[in-house]
């Protein structure tokens, strides 16, 4: 007898041969491959026969002892309740995908976007190797394992916070939305920055090194230039735009300005140029692809492999150049000088020292670079710049000069 019974019903599987079965006639013979089926009652005499879908006897045997179980009220209840909770789940890889909308409406596809990408597929590959195939299955004990793992270690310190950080929004994103009912990344903080600077400006012999190398290279050279003159980033060098240079006068004196909204921020930057400069910059030899509106930007390509393509090309002259890092200003636990491998990004810091040391005020230096204020010029750039210090020194002695004289 093949029959479960409990205080709640009973079921029986069973198989129906097939007409070709040589075991047809034998009474509840259940090896052959003939289809499953299953015989259930109530104990409110409620009776009920159902196909099972296979052909496996112990795949018949398992159903038939859930189905008895599910007869119990409680557990019924119990299974109800979890089977909608379960419906309400979302997948790692969903959650990663309504965050990056949401990036992308906020931010656009450039280079912010592509940071928030690695730092989400990071997420997934993570959640795939634990076996966590949703959300709500994270836990903070899980988020902290994977902090702590060599994954994160092994990154620099700013880069392993700023994407900490990044994680945070994704699971405060999800919070906000409703999609976890918990925030488990909350307890975690990210490691505290030491205040070291992780860009610095480049030498004056370096950057000769650098012109003399991609001097023969009109559109290179024209676009280190723009790097130079203007403290772009590669992505505001891309969308250079020349009719944005204007030709001004103040006190008689006539200049150029070129002015853009920054791509990361919109702020506006102002930007005075030599008329050496502007007559370099309205000028920059253009290639097939290009038009004289916007010269580094090829229209058929999107923006993101535009900026790819000259940040490798400016990379590869600085490797021809052999200038291979900058110095920062800080020493490791050894106390040897740290470095930072040459790259696009510091010829901005290289623009706005040069700017510092020539006597312009943290304030004017902000306005070029596109900053709201100029804290973030006094954070990053100054140390290059002893002479600020005295300076600031300097207004303070002369302000209790001043206040020793009216007292006196």
């Amino acid at each position: 007898m093949n029959v479960l019974k409990s205080a709640h019903g009973s079921v029986k599987p069973y198989t129906r041969h097939l007409q070709a079965c040589p075991h047809r006639k034998t009474k509840d013979y259940n090896g052959c491959s003939c289809p499953k089926w299953l015989y259930s009652r109530g104990t409110n005499g409620k009776k009920g026969r159902v196909s099972l879908n296979t052909p496996s006897w112990a795949e018949a045997q398992r159903i038939a002892a859930d189905t008895l179980r599910d007869m119990d009220p409680e557990i019924a209840a119990a299974r109800a309740v979890t089977q909608k909770h379960r419906s309400k789940l979302v997948t790692v890889k969903a959650g990663c995908d309504l965050w990056m909308g949401r990036v992308e409406r906020d931010l656009g596809k450039g280079s912010s976007y592509d940071q928030h990408l690695v730092v989400a597929r990071k997420l997934q590959r993570w959640a795939a190797d634990m076996g966590i195939p949703h959300l709500q299955d994270i836990s903070s004990l899980h988020l902290d394992g994977w902090y702590s793992s060599p994954a994160w270690k092994e990154l620099s310190e700013s880069t392993r916070r700023q994407r900490w950080v990044m994680v945070r929004s994704m699971f405060r994103y999800w919070h906000e939305h409703k999609v976890i009912s918990e925030n488990p990344v909350v307890a975690i903080k990210p490691v505290k920055g030491n205040g070291d600077h992780v860009q610095g400006p480049y030498a004056d012999e370096q950057v000769d090194a650098v012109l003399k190398e991609v001097g023969t290279d009109l559109r290179l050279f024209a676009f280190v230039q723009t790097l130079l003159h203007t403290g772009c980033d590669v992505m505001d060098a891309v969308l250079f735009e020349p009719h944005r240079i204007r030709d001004v006068a103040i006190d008689g004196r006539k200049f150029s300005v070129y002015r853009y909204n920054r791509a990361k921020t919109t702020v506006e930057a102002v930007v005075p140029l030599s008329s050496e400069v502007a007559a370099l910059l309205r000028s920059v030899p253009l290639s097939s692809e290009n038009t004289a509106s916007m010269p580094f930007r090829n229209p058929g390509l999107r923006i993101e492999v535009d900026r790819r393509y000259w940040s490798e090309t400016v990379k590869a002259a600085l490797n021809r150049a052999k200038v291979c890092w900058v110095e920062l200003p800080s020493a490791d636990d050894k106390g040897r000088k740290r470095r930072k491998e040459a790259n696009c990004k510091q010829f901005r810091h290289t623009f706005a020292v040069w700017q510092l040391r020539s006597g312009q005020r943290p304030e004017e230096v902000a306005k070029m670079l596109g900053h709201v204020n100029a804290d973030m010029v006094r954070k990053h750039y100054a140390p290059w710049v002893p002479s600020l210090e005295d300076a600031y020194l300097r207004q303070v002695m002369q302000h209790w000069d001043k206040r020793a004289h009216v007292q006196s």
